[in-house]
């Protein structure tokens, strides 16, 4: 049985675009006709979206900025009504999507919890049974009783969401608020929506982190530009967000002419199909794909390719002979280095790639090239913000003493 329903969800807004007019513009527009100075411009945030979840399901909603991902989340919360279509949800919600949504500053965090549950619709015997397991969720219990206007961001949102998850509605809706926190707090958060999930609750989950996603949704959507581009398992989702990453982001940089032996005329990273893409998942393998032109061999003629990290530092660096990978023909070429899947951490990276002589003589350099990003997939590293760069694949051992 669907929980959730919708239909042709559209939202249009309209945007007006007249300049700010001066109190001498209006006392002038008293006295002439008023020229023409604005125009309504139209966006349309959502368009004929729908899909269908049932009980249980986690739904992680994909998308890059201006989507439409939290326009959706709002309209699902009844937050905003819709330009068109319907939207049918059994049950009550709890929604997370901003920090703080919900609280009065001037309540204390103790206050705030009832204020919430009573916006839920729950009585005062069922907020004080969960009463304590709320705080001890939240870890602020040393503030309980001061006003929440003097709370951190990051203590906002642990109360807002152990408030949310622990009332117990049949939807939890949460947008990417749980940013905010700690990694030791974000992971906790993903196990305690993964148990709602597992209760037989329905979750609808809003993250630029595709790891966290993978790890506690089954289903997945993608919006792009407010409409839907995917809808179907969360695998299937990501792999479509991926590609659609590569299709936006071509990544090949074109070198200039150089009256050189060999020359590099352009460069890009694909993903394990041979693809342009921007974003590759941390598990499989990748490849930079290097156009050569190569008029005339030397003997010593030497590629050179090293991965650089966000603060461009070298993470692993690889050489090989032009003329042994060539077959001292010349010609024009197309090489690739391919590195496998778990071994880059995820992380921000770009290339250094230089032909050179081992007497120091360089024919050309090209730094800080092809920037690219190796993205969690799923692991159970998901919560953590630094992965370091290189993943370790080493072999356990346990021995009595």
């Amino acid at each position: 049985m669907s929980v959730l329903r919708a239909e042709n969800l559209s939202k249009l807004y309209r945007i007006n675009d007249a300049r700010t007019r001066s109190f001498r513009d209006a006392v002038t527009s008293l006295v002439r006709p008023r020229q023409k100075d604005s125009k309504m411009r139209e966006i349309w945030a959502l368009r004929d979206v729908g899909f269908s979840i049932d009980h249980g399901d986690a739904l992680g909603i994909l998308g890059r900025n201006g989507a439409g991902k939290s326009t959706l989340l709002k309209i699902l919360s009844r937050i905003t009504k819709p330009t068109g279509g319907s939207a049918e949800i059994q049950g009550r919600v709890g929604s997370l999507l901003e920090v703080g949504t919900g609280f009065h500053s001037e309540l204390s965090g103790r206050e705030n919890v009832y204020l919430n549950g009573a916006i839920l619709g729950m009585k005062r015997a069922e907020i004080d049974k969960k009463f304590d397991e709320i705080v001890a969720f939240s870890e602020v219990e040393d503030f309980l009783d001061t006003p929440v206007k003097h709370f951190s961001s990051g203590m906002y949102m642990r109360l807002a969401f152990s408030v949310a998850a622990h009332l117990e509605p049949e939807v939890l809706i949460v947008d990417e608020v749980l940013a905010v926190g700690d990694a030791i707090f974000q992971n906790k958060c993903l196990g305690k929506m993964d148990e709602v999930s597992r209760s037989g609750r329905t979750v609808l989950f809003v993250s630029h982190n595709l790891g966290s996603l993978a790890q506690i949704c089954n289903k997945g959507l993608l919006l792009h530009k407010g409409e839907m581009r995917s809808f179907g398992t969360i695998r299937e989702t990501i792999d479509q967000y991926v590609k659609l990453s590569g299709q936006e982001s071509q990544f090949s940089i074109a070198a200039p002419d150089a009256p050189t032996e060999a020359f590099v005329t352009s460069i890009k990273v694909e993903n394990q199909d041979g693809e342009p893409a921007r974003e590759i998942p941390h598990d499989e393998d990748f490849q930079i794909s290097i156009d050569m032109n190569v008029n005339k061999f030397r003997r010593g003629a030497t590629v050179c390719v090293a991965l650089l990290n966000r603060y461009k530092r070298r993470v692993f660096t690889e050489h090989t002979s032009i003329s042994e990978l060539l077959n001292d023909k010349a010609g024009a070429y197309k090489i690739s280095f391919r590195v496998p899947g778990n071994f880059i951490a995820p992380n921000s990276y770009s290339f250094f790639v230089q032909i050179f002589y081992p007497n120091g003589e360089i024919m050309q350099e090209l730094f800080d090239i092809c920037p690219f990003d190796v993205i969690d997939a799923g692991s159970k590293l998901a919560a953590y913000k630094d992965f370091g760069y290189v993943l370790a694949r080493g072999d356990w051992k346990v021995e009595p003493k």
